[in-house]
C-alpha cells in the first residue's frame, strides 16, 4: 500500500514539473505559455537579451519539403538567475528550456 502511494505520488510529481517548463515568467513578471503567438510575447515581454532566426526543413506529406521558422530568444538575467532559451517555430511559442544560471 505504502509502495503505491509513493509510486502514485512521484508519478503526479513529474506530471507537474512537465506542466511548469510549458509556461515563463518574463523579468516584467508577465507569465506566457507555450502555444501563445510571437507577437503576444513580445508585447508581454522586455525584450530579451539576444535573438537568433533560421529556416529549417522537415520531411511533409509524400516526401515534400516544408520549411519551418524559427526563432530562439534568450533570456539572461545575472549570475544569480538561470538564463531561458524560448523557441518560436512558424510563430509559437513551442518550448522553454533552461541553460545554466547566467553571467
Amino acid at each position: 500500500m505504502i509502495g503505491r502511494t509513493l509510486l502514485v505520488l512521484s508519478l503526479m510529481f513529474g506530471l507537474v514539473s512537465v506542466t511548469a517548463a510549458d509556461n515563463f515568467r518574463c523579468p516584467n513578471g508577465e507569465i506566457i505559455s507555450t502555444g501563445d503567438r510571437l507577437s503576444i510575447v513580445a508585447m508581454k515581454c522586455d525584450p530579451p537579451t539576444y535573438k537568433s532566426a533560421r529556416i529549417e526543413s522537415e520531411a511533409g506529406y509524400k516526401g515534400a519539403t516544408i520549411l519551418v521558422s524559427v526563432e530562439e530568444w534568450t533570456y539572461n538575467e545575472g549570475p544569480n538567475r538561470l538564463v531561458h532559451i524560448l523557441t518560436f517555430r512558424n510563430g509559437l511559442l513551442d518550448s522553454v528550456q533552461t541553460a545554466g544560471f547566467g553571467k
